[in-house]
């Protein structure tokens, strides 16, 4: 996922960190208007905001239990892809996870997810992949084994058919661009890099997000839904 999706989060964080004395859990808040005379329900607003704080907050601690358990994380390894050479990694269907690494400084891998993360599916030619790189949906090559260092190859528990239509979908929206309202992942008019990933498969019948939350981020992808075939990094 892009930096300034990354920077995005973290302002997020900082804003809803501050609403813990709104005690929004407690009885409906309301506010009277002095000039108007009337009274405005904020507690919906405010429900709102806890919830997608708490989602942001789990999802890094996801995050962080990945990295931290990195080394071991079961692995059912294709060994296609382990012994496979060049650029592309991943077979048709495969989602591609770019996972947190400050060590690679390369500036295009930084702008695609080193310091924060990205996703993307492998095409029916696995020499390319659907993803949403910088503004725009895009069929790109496969360059994910060269442009990462670390990074994770997960194939969805399911079949042929399912992952034959989850590619055609995606191929169906190309050059849509950049979705920015994060915590609207059922839109379909614009993505973001994971939400094309996740709705690619949801509009064939399988929802691959973790946690179900409003936003579907890379690492919501990592599930029990489907299987790590490949492991890159240290």
């Amino acid at each position: 996922m892009k930096k300034k999706l990354f920077i995005s989060l973290l302002s997020v964080v900082l804003i809803f960190a501050n609403i813990n004395y709104l005690k929004v859990d407690a009885a409906p808040l309301t506010i009277n208007s002095v000039n108007y005379g009337y009274t405005t329900d904020i507690t919906g607003p405010l429900n709102t905001a806890y919830e997608i704080r708490k989602e942001i907050e789990a999802t890094l601690r996801f995050q962080v239990k990945i990295d931290l358990t990195w080394n071991d994380l079961k692995v059912e390894k294709d060994m296609d892809l382990y012994n496979s050479k060049g650029k592309a990694v991943g077979k048709p269907g495969d989602i591609l996870i770019s996972i947190t690494d400050d060590k690679n400084t390369d500036i295009n891998a930084i702008m695609m997810g080193s310091i924060s993360t990205h996703a993307a599916v492998v095409d029916s030619d696995p020499q390319k992949v659907l993803e949403v790189y910088q503004n725009n949906v895009e069929n790109r090559e496969n360059d994910w084994r060269t442009r990462y260092k670390k990074i994770l190859v997960l194939r969805p528990k399911t079949n042929e058919e399912t992952i034959k239509g989850a590619i055609e979908y995606g191929h169906t929206q190309l050059n849509k661009h950049f979705n920015f309202d994060f915590f609207n992942k059922t839109t379909t008019d614009r993505f973001y890099c994971s939400q094309f990933v996740w709705r690619c498969y949801f509009n064939n019948g399988i929802d691959l997000d973790r946690n179900g939350g409003r936003a579907v981020f890379p690492y919501d992808l990592i599930s029990d839904k489907a299987t790590i075939v490949y492991k890159q990094g240290e």
